[in-house]
């Protein structure tokens, strides 16, 4: 089984996944995957990185640059770098944190992702809320619950999906 979270921004999806690993890493689990951020000091560009490394903000990182108009996708970043995090085999959960419209034509990333949905290994994610057919796929997966996090939710939710995934370990 995969849990992806959904939700408005700023609800605390990110934290919850933060909370979740912290206390699957008890356990002495190796958690692989990705997250996305925004640059130093909050500027518009958006970078992605391995999980479990600190945040690198080099242009082989940058997955969008954004302007007054929004974010500009650099959707090769998502299919080289992107590819390879999801491809590294030597972990036992993996992160996906977080899939949006920005991969939209990132067609080896999304392949990969998919792919792995198909498969056993845990993944724990972050999905947007928008209505996008790739997004669709990740959300409807047979294999995904997908649970919609709120302010009355969020504070329940680490120990919930916790007792979920540890049966997968």
């Amino acid at each position: 089984m995969h849990i992806f979270l959904t939700g408005p921004k700023q609800i605390g999806k990110s934290t919850i996944i933060n909370k979740v690993i912290e206390g699957i890493r008890k356990e002495g689990l190796r958690i692989g995957g990705f997250c996305t951020y925004m640059g130093i000091n909050n500027d518009l560009d958006i970078y992605i990185n391995y999980f479990n490394q600190d945040k690198i903000y080099l242009s082989d990182n940058k997955v969008a640059y954004r302007t007054l108009q929004g974010a500009t996708p650099i959707f090769q970043v998502f299919d080289t770098l992107g590819v390879r995090i999801l491809s590294e085999n030597n972990n036992d959960v993996i992160v996906m944190d977080e899939l949006g419209f920005l991969e939209t034509n990132a067609e080896l990333f999304k392949s990969k992702v998919l792919s792995l949905l198909d498969g056993v290994k845990p993944i724990i994610g972050v999905v947007k809320e928008r209505e996008i057919p790739w997004l669709d796929k990740v959300k409807y997966h047979p294999q995904v619950e997908l649970i919609t996090v709120s302010k009355v939710n969020r504070d329940s939710l680490p120990e919930i999906i916790i007792n979920k995934i540890k049966p997968k370990y």
